[in-house]
């Protein structure tokens, strides 16, 4: 079955006039960019599903480690959804998970495949963060708390402000450095972005990052600032008291205290950083972006299958 295109992969549309919200947004962009002119890729990729109904592509659901769990998480998508169509759709969207999530002795290798006018696509998604004198760049005062990604619509021709589109434009060709990849892993990026020349900014992920002297290295993760902040009052609580070395003594009363405190003192405020025990942490702003291309976002590269 033929399915349409993807208009718009190769534009960036932007507006002249927002509307006074999204102006301040746009506004604190710019002004971060400045203050955070480096731009970092945060980690290796992560993997949803993707479906295109009526012309229109939608993240399913993202978050997934490798192509093997999203795969696996679309699977569930199909059986869930597959008693909302017509018997032949629904028929195929149960073969497809069937496929999708095999026995153990089974490897699913299916990125691609439809039922019926609904098209289903396994989708690669990168972070970058951007950096600046003092570190990584902290949440924002426009950010809001959001849940998982659900329902995204993957439109590039859609308006976007000033700072948004210059984004875009950092983001375009983006790719390996020969230096620190192997040659047929740079000629694979090239090459996707080559087939897909356009990006599509998501919605942001927020870090906790922990500085150890000058390097930062990720601690845990939420879907919106506050989240971000839970998650760190969890490490505090019950995760740091559990992570003993080996020939080491738990810790004592008095640093459970410790710990118990900077997991109340991290959520009761809505700061960006915290130094707690004696060492530092901060809620970074990671961006997510997809690549497009005349025939819709990114797939899983061959690469990602082996990481």
């Amino acid at each position: 079955m033929a399915f349409e295109g993807m208009p718009g992969h190769d534009v960036i549309n932007v507006v002249g006039e927002l509307e006074p919200v999204a102006a301040v947004r746009d506004q604190e962009a710019a002004e971060r960019r400045r203050a955070y002119p480096q731009l970092v890729g945060m980690g290796p990729p992560e993997f949803g599903g993707a479906e295109q109904a009526g012309g229109v592509w939608r993240i399913l659901r993202l978050g997934a480690l490798e192509p093997c769990e999203a795969r696996a998480d679309l699977g569930v998508h199909l059986r869930e959804a597959a008693a909302g169509h017509e018997t032949a759709v629904r028929e195929e969207m149960l073969r497809l998970a069937g496929l999708l999530c095999p026995r153990e002795d089974e490897p699913a290798v299916l990125n691609e495949c439809h039922a019926g006018p609904l098209r289903y696509r396994i989708v690669r998604v990168l972070g970058f963060a951007r950096f600046g004198d003092d570190g990584p760049e902290p949440a924002r005062v426009t950010d809001a708390e959001a849940g998982p990604l659900r329902s995204f619509r993957i439109d590039p021709a859609a308006p976007v402000g000033p700072a948004d589109a210059a984004l875009r434009l950092e983001l375009l060709g983006r790719g390996h450095a020969a230096r620190v990849v192997p040659d047929a892993l740079r000629r694979e990026a090239a090459a996707a972005v080559e087939a897909h020349p356009g990006v599509v900014l998501l919605p942001p992920q927020f870090d906790v990052l922990e500085d150890a002297d000058g390097r930062w290295r990720p601690v845990a993760r939420g879907n919106g600032p506050q989240e971000a902040r839970t998650a760190l009052a969890y490490y505090f609580r019950v995760l740091l008291p559990k992570a003993v070395p080996e020939d080491c003594a738990p810790p004592s009363p008095g640093e459970l205290a410790e710990y118990a405190r900077a997991a109340d003192r991290v959520e009761s405020g809505n700061g960006v950083e915290f130094v707690a025990c004696g060492r530092r942490f901060r809620i970074a702003r990671v961006t997510r972006m997809i690549r497009v291309g005349p025939d819709g976002p990114e797939p899983a590269r061959p690469s990602d299958e082996n990481p």
